[in-house]
């Protein structure tokens, strides 16, 4: 009987929190929510406030209405801070320790760096399952209820439109039956618009005009300035062709148009469209989405790999060097969001595999981290 409870209590022990992981945690927790309330409110700052005042102005949402989108906002940007957090976090932790003499203190007591950054480590996949979990469940309704403040006015409809190059593609059985182009969106009015309709894979209309604006009583654009082409589909030429100063268009509605910005958000949601998008066939639609997924997926894992050159980073500091402090931070998650652009694009475009494009700046990232941790434990063994 007390051989078991001996036993029982060793298993305890290893589940216990030691003194040195109690130490570490109660210096990295002070940073850690410094550095996620400083990347929450300058991302929230630049992606929602200001946008949302600029709205508030132009009398397309009201003040409560404006008050509660922000409110439903804030967990998007949230979910963008969290991995932010875990590089500044550990380089300002363990830096500042540098700084004291802790981690000489540790080192001669032979305490390698691996067993230094654990804490961290483990609170980085703390925060990684944080960030899957408000990026599947809680982001998406809000988010779906910003759309619906957004939509109550037209004009909500029509702003939300993109200001350059909106692209819309109609498929029917899999046939695309139309292509819808606008240069330029100035807030009121479309300009430049080609609209070319086809019929049994053959081109049958085109549509040229100089703007087009959104008659809000019929629903429908009115075009204005232009000519429809009619095309025989059997000998290629010009059938008809029809000048007009102004034309009704019900085609395509403001909604559609700006759904072109969109971007799903989870997991579910962009599994959803990859099944829709593959029964339509629109193959380039169908790359980029499936590059969106991996990307989601590879996501939570960025704290993971911040985490390990924050702390390497951290740990290679001394008492007279100081804390690399804020801006490094800032210009190694630039650095990485522009690798991660540059590979999504890439994808995009079809010339690298969807799961290459998602998942190649994660791995790269945790390389470099972890060499960074490698060579920082190994310099360290040296002296």
């Amino acid at each position: 009987m007390a051989l078991a409870q001996i036993k029982r209590s060793r298993k305890l022990r290893k589940f216990r929190i030691s003194r040195l992981d109690r130490f570490i945690l109660r210096a990295f927790w002070m940073p850690w929510v410094f550095a996620f309330g400083a990347f929450t409110t300058i991302s929230f700052s630049i992606g929602a406030l200001f946008d949302t005042l600029r709205r508030l102005t132009e009398g397309t949402l009201s003040s409560v209405d404006a008050l509660q989108v922000l409110v439903l906002q804030l967990p998007r940007f949230m979910v963008l801070a969290l991995p932010m957090s875990m590089l500044l976090a550990p380089l300002l932790t363990y830096s500042q320790l540098a700084r004291k003499n802790e981690l000489i203190a540790l080192k001669a007591c032979g305490t390698s760096v691996y067993r230094v950054i654990r804490p961290a480590l483990c609170f980085s996949l703390i925060v990684a399952v944080s960030t899957l979990t408000l990026n599947e469940w809680i982001v998406p309704p809000a988010t779906a209820a910003v759309h619906r403040l957004q939509a109550q006015q037209t004009v909500s409809q029509i702003t939300a439109i993109p200001r350059q190059n909106i692209v819309h593609q109609t498929y029917h059985h899999q046939r695309l039956t139309q292509l819808f182009h606008a240069r330029a969106f100035d807030g009121e009015a479309l300009h430049q618009l080609t609209i070319l309709q086809f019929q049994d894979r053959h081109l049958h209309h085109i549509w040229l005009a100089k703007q087009a604006i959104w008659d809000s009583t019929h629903q429908q654009w009115i075009l204005s300035q232009g000519t429809r082409y009619t095309i025989d589909p059997v000998s290629g030429l010009y059938q008809q062709v029809v000048p007009f100063k102004r034309h009704p268009f019900h085609q395509v509605s403001p909604q559609e148009l700006a759904e072109v910005a969109h971007q799903p958000i989870s997991l579910h949601e962009t599994q959803a469209l990859i099944q829709q998008i593959k029964q339509s066939g629109n193959l380039p639609t169908l790359q980029r989405l499936q590059v969106r997924w991996h990307a989601l997926m590879a996501f939570p894992w960025i704290g993971v790999g911040f985490t390990l050159m924050g702390s390497s980073l951290g740990c290679q500091s001394t008492s007279k060097q100081g804390s690399l402090g804020f801006g490094l931070s800032s210009l190694l998650i630039f650095g990485y969001y522009t690798f991660s652009f540059i590979c999504q694009t890439l994808g995009d475009a079809g010339i690298w595999s969807a799961s290459i494009a998602g998942w190649l700046p994660i791995v790269v990232l945790l390389t470099i981290g972890s060499a960074l941790l490698h060579h920082n434990n190994t310099y360290s063994k040296r002296f």
